[in-house]
């Protein structure tokens, strides 16, 4: 196929775009600023120091026929169909996918960041230096906040650890499940404090562990593209970048700004279906089909409270919480099958495009399928 689709990021969504592009017949040329894919999913256990390595090789994931560009993208001209990299180089598309993904958001000195890669490493050695007693202190509230904590607590049994929470841990769970996670948090000896934490006064402690949430590049707003208020690409509700029929988005640097989507979180079970369906409308798009809007939806979620524990949410498609929920040892194995699973997913889609399938979104308004010229 004489086409070319760069792929912009090479994440969970970025990945998934990319094999099942090149298994259409379509040159992929994914561009990365690392040289391995990092399981983020695995960052709690590599910044407690229970995994050596939370990176595989590029190769052992993607379709052979994918070409690797190692760089970061610092301009997009829509208008000549062009990227500019950081070391210069230039690469010109017929299609691109916009999927750089999310890093840490603005962090306070004194604090680290182990919500990716770069900050993992810096939050890991930090903790592999504390002395017993010495204090750990988790600022936030949300799934990362608490997989590190209960992570660091088990591989830290002499150190105290505290939860500062701005609003109840995992709000979106029901009641239930987090007094379940509560519990387990308290068997572990972590403390948990509902207090608001100011970047200019952190808590007393040893370590400080910033987990309040992602932020995004400015790549697209940079490039004039439009964006939302935190600097996301946004999208319609078939992945196209507004005013950009050449332009699709995926995974936690995009959003769908159509009415309905507003329940669809920064995860790698977001990002993941979200570049499939890019790269599927790239091929609709190419083979003259009309493009569905997208639709995906949620199951159900795992937290992992340490190797030993853990808790399942199953959920309704819309992200919200059914009352059957799962505690300990059993939702901790179903975690860890999950995270194998992703794995699998994406090397299933580089073996076959198309292989990877999700489950549906809540029921919405119907939205006529676009046709394409």
């Amino acid at each position: 196929m004489d086409t070319t689709a760069v792929i912009l990021g090479a994440g969970y969504a970025g990945v998934m775009a990319a094999n099942r592009l090149a298994g259409q017949g379509v040159r992929v040329r994914l561009v990365s600023p690392e040289r391995r894919f990092t399981e983020r999913i695995r960052l709690h256990e590599f910044t407690a120091g229970t995994r050596a390595d939370p990176t595989v090789p590029f190769s052992s994931l993607l379709h052979p026929d994918i070409e690797m560009v190692y760089g970061v993208a610092e301009n997009i001209d829509a208008a000549s169909r062009r990227v500019a990299l950081s070391n210069e180089a230039v690469l010109d598309y017929d299609w691109l996918v916009y999927a750089v993904g999310s890093g840490n958001g603005s962090v306070p000195a004194g604090a680290e960041a182990p919500s990716c890669l770069s900050g993992a490493g810096p939050a890991r050695e930090k903790l592999r230096s504390l002395k017993p007693g010495d204090p750990v202190a988790v600022v936030g509230g949300g799934l990362t906040a608490v997989e590190v904590a209960a992570e660091t607590a088990h591989a830290y049994p002499h150190n105290p650890v505290t939860i500062y929470a701005a609003g109840p841990v995992i709000q979106h769970f029901s009641g239930s499940t987090r007094r379940g996670v509560l519990r387990s948090l308290e068997r572990a000896g972590i403390s948990v404090r509902q207090e608001m934490v100011e970047a200019d006064r952190l808590p007393e402690a040893a370590a400080v562990l910033w987990c309040t949430g992602f932020g995004v590049p400015d790549l697209a707003a940079r490039s004039g593209l439009a964006v939302d208020a935190a600097g996301r690409l946004a999208v319609d509700s078939r992945l196209r970048a507004v005013g950009r029929e050449r332009i699709f988005g995926a995974g936690d640097a995009a959003v769908i700004t159509d009415p309905g989507y507003s329940y669809l979180p920064q995860t790698c079970a977001t990002a993941m279906p979200m570049g499939a369906e890019a790269a599927s409308n790239i091929l609709r798009t190419l083979a003259g089909e009309p493009l569905p809007p997208h639709n995906s939806g949620f199951q159900g979620q795992c937290v992992s409270l340490g190797r030993q524990d853990g808790a399942l949410q199953f959920l309704h498609p819309g992200y919200t919480p059914r009352r059957i929920h799962l505690h300990g040892r059993a939702a901790a194995m179903l975690k860890e099958v999950l995270c194998r699973m992703t794995l699998k997913w994406i090397r299933g889609e580089a073996k076959r495009s198309g292989a990877y399938t999700w489950p549906a979104g809540p029921r919405m308004t119907p939205a006529p399928a676009l046709a394409e010229a």
